[in-house]
């Protein structure tokens, strides 16, 4: 009965934040698309997109398995957490995250498609991708509420932004946190082997 009112609650915050979904799923899409379209047009401007992750792949290239999971874990867990945190401002933080990783996402799948192929990329982003991508669009939709629920109060309407926040904290550690963590393993153990099943790589 317990386990069943927790599904029910769960069900229940996700039915409010539906709205706010629609819009993170929304912007990362369309940011997706620029950056693939971005490295048609302009290739050389476009790379400069992905350094970070070349920062990222440099850092782990004498990390063991386990040390690259953590550093993955941490740096995904830490960005949503500050992305719902932030959201408070107005939903700025949130927008910004979700269009600077939806356009670094299209420049690495239209770069990879022509390096590699499509299966690199069904092989490379699916498995992880599965969680990793709606615990994004989760995390920027609360952020997207907060902002929104900021607006609320200060128009005058009858607002509890710090129980909002509270009730974000509380969902973010019970339920994003363990699935990030999934999906940091998944990128780090499983990840590789489908990229060699499907290219040899």
């Amino acid at each position: 009965m317990h386990s069943e009112d927790k599904k029910e609650m769960l069900l229940a915050y996700i039915d409010e934040l539906k709205p706010y979904l629609l819009v993170s799923t929304l912007m990362l899409i369309l940011s997706s698309i620029a950056g693939y379209i971005a490295y048609g047009l302009f290739p050389d401007y476009a790379l400069g997109s992905l350094s970070g992750l070349e920062e990222l792949a440099e850092m782990l290239r004498d990390m063991s398995a386990i040390q690259i999971m953590l550093l993955i874990f941490v740096n995904n867990a830490v960005k949503m957490f500050i992305t719902i945190l932030s959201g408070v401002i107005f939903g700025i933080v949130p927008l910004g995250f979700l269009i600077l990783n939806g356009f670094v996402l299209g420049v690495f799948i239209h770069l990879q498609v022509i390096e590699n192929g499509p299966l690199f990329i069904i092989a490379g982003l699916v498995p992880h991708g599965i969680i990793e991508i709606p615990m994004l669009l989760l995390t920027s939709a609360m952020g997207f509420k907060l902002g929104h629920q900021l607006m609320l109060l200060i128009i005058g309407k009858n607002v509890n932004l710090k129980d909002e926040l509270v009730r974000d904290i509380k969902f973010f550690f019970h339920w994003v946190f363990p699935l990030v963590f999934i999906a940091a393993f998944i990128e780090t153990f499983i990840t590789p082997i489908f990229i060699y099943l499907v290219t040899g790589i």
